[in-house]
């Protein structure tokens, strides 16, 4: 595998300290790359849950809902 495969990509973001400070205490979150990551696997999560929810789509037939309990 060559070196440049292996090399990872680093970004900079200004965000206010204020309010990083205020999700951070809000989250109970302590450090400032346990908040990003999280934030991060958060976004993951969802994009996941969208692509399963768009590939069920349209899916569901008449018989696969009971209104009794509408």
């Amino acid at each position: 595998m060559s070196y440049k495969a292996e090399r990872k990509r680093a970004i900079t973001v200004r965000v206010a300290e204020a309010q990083l400070k205020r999700v951070m205490r809000a989250r109970k979150i302590a450090t400032q790359s346990e908040l990003i990551n999280t934030l991060l696997d958060e976004e993951a999560e969802k994009i996941a849950a969208r692509r399963a929810l768009e590939a069920t789509a349209g899916t569901a037939g008449s018989k696969d809902f009971d209104d009794r309990f509408l």
